[in-house]
Formats: C-alpha cells, structure tokens, sequence
C-alpha cells in the first residue's frame, strides 16, 4: 500500500502563515539584525556615579516574611572608634522601608567602618507575627566600610525571622 502524504488543509496552512506574519510585523524593528554584545564581567565596573547628586549612603529594609517594605523596623546606626562602635543616630523605617533622610550626607559623609543595628526581633513582635519563642534572629548587625567618599552607597537589605543578606547598591 503507498504511503499518503499528509499535508495540511489549506484553511490552516493560511491561518498559520497569518500568524507568523502577523507576529513579524509586530517585532521591533530591526530585532532579528541584533545581536547580544558578550556580558563581561559584572566586577569590570564600579558602581554607577550619578552625576549632580551629592555622594549619600542610603539604607532599604525588605521583610521577605510578609513580602513587603520594613515599615517601622528601628535600626541604630553606629561609627567605629577605638575597638567599638559609638552610636551616631536611630532611625525608623518608613512606608517604603527607607529612613527619611540619607543615613550619611554632606560634610558627615567620611571614610570609615559603620554598623547598622536592625531590631528585627522588635520589628517581627509589632507585627504580631506568628515565630518561635525566643526567635532565630534577634538583633542583625551589618557592617560595612565607606573608603571613597565620592561615591554613593545604597544598601538593599532583606530580612526574614530566619535569614537575612545585604548587597551595596548605587
């Protein structure tokens, strides 16, 4: 018996290349031309300077808990001297999990080692959440270290009762 050759009916071989027209007609211009440069690597640069804005270090608090901006979290902020750390202010997160103001800015803005306190023990027992007593995490310490004063540091950091991690932003 001959083999039959299976085509399509001609209704969906139009409606096919209906498709594929109309999908090329919706590409950007030029997007088949393109081609990806190769990434080098993410330590080639520095951070990004914004040209015109003072340098600043900003803090953002996430809470991966409830997935969402750590409103209310307290952190104390602290300058190294001597073998401690010497409180310089405490500021309380806002709406969006920022302090209102630049942690550091201006002439207050200098090299040297900080340490951002955040009371995240304090934070979880406001929101009434539902934790083991006593909690994993209680007070996080972030230590970080301002070398060039030039440049502008933004701190994301996320926080849940059992985990937290902090990068430098720009």
């Amino acid at each position: 018996m001959p083999e039959k050759e299976i085509s399509l009916p001609a209704r969906r071989r139009f409606a096919l290349s209906g498709l594929a027209l109309g999908a090329a007609a919706l590409a950007p211009h030029g997007a088949v031309a393109q081609t990806a440069a190769p990434a080098g690597p993410a330590q080639a640069s520095g951070p990004i300077v914004l040209h015109g804005v003072s340098p600043r270090l900003t803090v953002h608090a996430l809470d991966t808990f409830h997935g969402a901006a750590a409103t209310g979290l307290r952190i104390d902020f602290s300058v190294r001297e001597g073998d401690g750390f010497k409180l310089l202010r405490t500021v309380t997160m806002n709406g969006n999990g920022r302090s209102d103001e630049p942690l550091l800015i201006g002439d207050g803005y200098r090299a040297g080692d900080y340490e951002l306190l955040l009371h995240v023990d304090e934070y979880f027992a406001r929101k009434q959440s539902r934790l083991p007593t006593p909690p994993f995490l209680s007070k996080l310490p972030v230590r970080i270290r301002v070398a060039n004063v030039a440049e502008r540091i933004h701190l994301p950091i996320q926080f849940g009762p059992w985990s937290y991690t902090y990068s430098r932003g720009s």
